[in-house]
């Protein structure tokens, strides 16, 4: 795998509200806990206990579920709006988004 790091970055609506570049370090686990972290810290005490009740109870919400999409490289996101992603990128693709 050639060095590179994480793109973390957020969403209000279709505005970019954060887009930070995170050590390659980290695992998928921990990325997704990022994102789970960052969508809660705009939520409401009772969204981020509804969010974690287990799927089959009563009361669950999926906004602090972490969705995965397939592409040229895999892509993690969380929340609704706003949202945050996280994708793998190389050294030299972040050369080109500077």
């Amino acid at each position: 795998m050639q060095k590179g790091a994480w793109l973390i970055q957020g969403y209000d609506g279709l505005t970019r509200v954060l887009k930070r570049r995170v050590s390659s370090a980290l695992s998928d686990t921990e990325i997704k806990a990022l994102l789970q972290h960052l969508v809660a810290s705009g939520l409401s005490p009772s969204d981020i206990i509804a969010a974690s009740l287990r799927r089959n109870m009563k009361g669950y919400s999926p906004l602090l579920e972490v969705r995965q999409e397939l592409r040229q490289r895999t892509i993690y996101w969380c929340g609704e709006n706003p949202h945050y992603t996280a994708s793998y990128h190389t050294d030299y693709e972040f050369k080109d988004m500077d």
